[in-house]
Order: structure tokens, then sequence, then C-alpha cells
């Protein structure tokens, strides 16, 4: 701000002019429907995000994945979802800021200052709507692993097409372990491993599969995967037990998670608890005027959930209104 009152040429009230209402840092699926619910409530808001394109998470990771937690859509693919978001939150020519990732965020005044990769921009209140700004696979650490990754093993499907008429392991037991498998099911040959006695998936997912073709072992671990220069076979049994199998597999796909990396958000003074932003029942999260939702935001009772972020993005959008009408008053 010193700078700016110090140039003769530039002065506060039109440097105010220029503020946004709201920024928007994430350009997933909760941010893009924050975006949506900015424009229902009339309010400037400005998007960024670090990634090219539009769709955070689901575009780089899960384009072709089914998604079935959406009100309304029994079933949308990844890109489908980013599209129609992409068309009713766009309709307005909203400013969006693609390829410049927030570095630094500081408050002056009534005023935040983000710094991005390209620049700076201000705004009177932000929503981080960001999935965390890195994420690796988890690993299982089996003899061949790392020698086969990208050769028949895989953490994410880029494309379905590849597994079409496959043998394809598929090793986990949450959402996206039972989702991939009922989802490559009527594709390909697939059998299933999970380490625990139990699922971590939703019930209908887990119904679905054991009344599918997937052969499923659990509680089932991978042990070894074999191959010459392309996966060829992968060793299998039970948690603890000597008695092994040896499978012929084209492809073994591992949804164990991810590990994730917040990068510069945290440095911004929010409360953090295991990776994500602390926030109460209004998405604040203890600096005022900074809101948190989706997969970033953690609360007592949290559900990851793209459906559930939907809402939780429309609650941070409304507190930062009533934040900004609040401030007016004053």
């Amino acid at each position: 701000i010193q700078a700016y009152e110090e140039d003769s040429t530039t002065t506060w009230g039109s440097l105010l002019s220029s503020v946004d209402e709201l920024a928007i840092i994430g350009g997933g699926p909760c941010g893009l429907f924050g975006l949506y619910h900015a424009n229902m409530r009339q309010v400037s808001a400005r998007l960024f995000d670090s990634m090219p394109e539009l769709g955070g998470q689901v575009t780089s990771l899960y384009p072709d994945k089914e998604i079935f937690d959406i009100g309304g859509m029994p079933r949308v693919k990844g890109r489908e979802l980013i599209a129609r978001l992409g068309e009713q939150c766009l309709k307005d020519g909203q400013s969006l800021c693609l390829g410049e990732q927030v570095l630094s965020l500081e408050r002056e005044d009534e005023v935040f200052r983000l710094g991005t990769t390209t620049g700076e921009s201000l705004a009177r209140t932000v929503v981080i709507a960001a999935g965390p700004a890195a994420f690796r696979p988890r690993k299982l650490g089996v003899s061949g692993e790392a020698e086969f990754c990208g050769c028949g093993v895989a953490y994410h499907v880029a494309g379905i097409r590849r597994y079409v008429g496959r043998r394809v392991l598929i090793v986990g037991g949450g959402d996206s372990a039972l989702d991939w498998a009922n989802t490559l099911a009527p594709l390909a040959q697939v059998p299933l491993v999970h380490n625990l006695p139990k699922w971590q998936a939703h019930e209908e997912s887990v119904g679905r599969m054991q009344n599918s073709a997937v052969r499923y072992g659990q509680p089932w671990e991978l042990r070894e995967i074999e191959g010459e220069r392309q996966v060829q076979a992968a060793v299998i049994g039970p948690v603890g037990a000597d008695s092994l199998e040896r499978i012929a597999v084209d492809e073994i796909l591992i949804c164990i998670g991810f590990s994730t990396d917040l990068g510069p958000i945290r440095n911004w003074g929010l409360a953090i608890r295991e990776g994500q932003i602390e926030v109460d029942w209004g998405m604040r999260t203890g600096v005022d005027g900074v809101f948190a939702a989706g997969d970033i935001a953690t609360y007592a009772g949290k559900q990851g959930l793209i459906a559930l972020g939907f809402g939780e993005v429309g609650l941070a959008v409304d507190s930062a209104v009533r934040a900004t009408c609040t401030r007016s008053s004053v």
C-alpha cells in the first residue's frame, strides 16, 4: 500500500476500484460452484488456479471416472462434470486466472493482497477451495513397484481405453478402488485385493462390486510385481500368510490414496490439522475474511464428497458476503 501511496500516478481510490469482492483459490468442482454462487449473490469474484485448465484433480486424475454422489446425476464422468460446472458458472464473463498460483496472502487494512506467480491481485474476502498444492500417490513399497511404474503400474486412470480387454489388478479398498473396479468390470478382467478385513468404500459400491464379475480377495495383499519391461504377473496372498498365488496381469492399478502438500497455503497463518484447514460451521478459518471449503477444509464429521463440497462452498461464499457487508456498514 505504501508503494502505491508514494506513486504519484496512482491513488488509493483508483486502487480500491480494482479490488474484487471475492477471490476464489482453486478451479476444481468446489471452486467452480463457488464462482457460480458468487454470481448468484452478485458479487464480483476472481478465480485462481495453478493449472492451465479448469477441473483441478478431477481433470488431472479422474477425467474418465464415473462420479455417483452428485444430486440429479445418477452417474457422470469427471470431464463431463467439469464441463457442466463451467457452463453453469461462466455465463457472465467472470475473471479466471488459470496457470496462476497464489503464493502469498497478506491482509492490509480491509483488503487482502494476493501475490501470484504472475503478479498480484486485491480482494476484500478470500475463499480457499483448492485441493492440495501437490498430491503424490502413496506407494506400496513392494518388489517391482518402482521398476514397472509407467510400464503397467499406475496410480490413476489417465484414459480408460488403455484397460479395455486387459487383465487389471486393482489394489485398495476405498471408494476410488471400488469405483474403478465397478467401472472396469464390464470392460476387462478385474481381480481386486484389499489388505484390511473391512471395506472403506460406500456400501452401495461394495454391493455392486460383490455382485459383479470382479474377483476379490480380502484381507489380501500384493507382495511382488513381475515382468520383463512390462508387467506380466502379480504375486498376491492373504495378509500374514505364507501361501501365495501368482496371477497373470497386464496392468496394476494401485488406489490407496495420495500424500498431500498444502504448499504456500501452509504459511498463511491458518490453523492446519493433518494437511487440512480447520473451519467452523460457516467455513470461517479463524482469519477474519478468509474461508475454506471442499477437500482442503476440515471440521467435526467431515466427509470427502463432492456433493458436500458444493454445500460447503455455498456457505463459504455466503459468509464472505456477510463479512463484506459488515465491514461496509462500520
